[in-house]
């Protein structure tokens, strides 16, 4: 608590002082002065008296400003400390003197001002958001039209091509979805649903949703584990899952193996499940494994490949600090790399 202290306040007025003691000191020689012209004598006892009685008046004086600023220095002081600074401002308190009430104005207004810029960003992000999703959506539509087209028409002629398409369908949507997600992140509270869910069950529609990938980059998924349920979201714990399964195909498929697999484990513990994705891709150097969960962080291993981003994880990572998860990662540069998300069971933020 930064209390406003008496020697404080002292430091403040220590101009006041020097000028008050040289004011009181010209005057006293000035005296002095005058009772040897006139041949007078002026006691040293006098003198003393004189400035005893003048420092009197001056402490009181002092002591009295100091109970004029103390209560209103000691708020300012509690408003600093305080976590609601902008709203503490407003209620300041009392003020007793006129370059109190300046003061007070000023941040008054101060705090007018940042209310109305406040206000003003806030639009914007709303709008933004809203564009954003709106985007994202109308760009959704036609990427599922291109898809339903790919299945339903025969192209043995011309295979090789519309698989192509396909695949660049594939990684438009999945640009797409970080997008999104991105976007609503920030609205996260509005946005979640928790309940129990199955997290074999998710894993494997992570599988079979990017089945195209496993079979075209000749990887071996497995889902290791029994029936095991969790409280989560099962949107977002999807994006988390189909995310790291997404750079575990990419970063697996890039290795030089003969076989390549992704196992997901998912392990019922005492206080926690613990839902494990192990590849033997090429694995995550080690100056760059302190870093894979910063925004836009592509890595060594991301300037290989040009769909990069750098937000894929970092979004997994927002994702699971939101639902109270536990996200991180172990890896040797050559050997795979493993992802592991803890869902805590007595721990749950939902729960309490």
């Amino acid at each position: 608590m930064n209390k406003m202290k008496f020697e404080d306040f002292l430091k403040d007025k220590i101009s006041y002082a020097i000028t008050y003691f040289i004011g009181i000191s010209l005057v006293m020689l000035i005296m002095d002065l005058s009772t040897f012209i006139k041949l007078s004598y002026f006691s040293i006892e006098n003198c003393v008296y004189a400035y005893i009685v003048s420092i009197v008046i001056f402490i009181i004086f002092l002591i009295y400003e100091y109970s004029k600023v103390r209560s209103f220095y000691n708020r300012l002081g509690e408003i600093l400390n305080c976590e609601n600074i902008i709203d503490a401002i407003i209620n300041v308190g009392e003020v007793r003197t006129a370059e109190e009430n300046i003061f007070k104005n000023i941040l008054t207004r101060l705090h007018k001002i940042y209310e109305k810029e406040l206000y003003k960003y806030q639009d914007m992000q709303k709008q933004y958001l809203t564009f954003i999703n709106q985007w994202v959506h109308q760009m959704k539509t036609p990427v599922s039209v291109i898809n339903l087209i790919l299945q339903e028409e025969n192209f043995e002629e011309a295979k090789e091509s519309f698989e192509s398409i396909g695949e660049e369908n594939e990684k438009i949507t999945q640009g797409l979805n970080i997008m999104l997600y991105n976007a609503r992140i920030n609205e996260f509270n509005h946005d979640f649903n928790v309940e129990d869910i199955d997290l074999t069950v998710l894993a494997r529609k992570v599988i079979n949703d990017n089945k195209k990938s496993f079979i075209k980059s000749r990887i071996f998924p497995k889902v290791l584990g029994n029936e095991t349920k969790v409280y989560t979201d099962k949107k977002w714990a999807y994006f988390v899952i189909n995310q790291i399964i997404i750079n575990a195909i990419k970063y697996t498929n890039a290795s030089f193996k003969d076989a390549k697999s992704i196992n997901i484990s998912i392990e019922d513990r005492k206080d926690n499940v613990l839902l494990s994705i192990e590849d033997n891709g090429i694995g995550i150097p080690r100056e760059d494994l302190g870093r894979v969960f910063d925004a836009f962080f592509t890595g060594k291993n991301g300037r290989k490949t040009s769909e990069s981003t750098g937000m894929g994880l970092y979004l997994s990572k927002r994702i699971c600090d939101e639902l109270g998860h536990k996200l991180h990662v172990e890896s040797k540069e050559g050997d795979g790399t493993n992802f592991f998300i803890v869902f805590n069971k007595e721990k749950n933020i939902f729960k309490i």
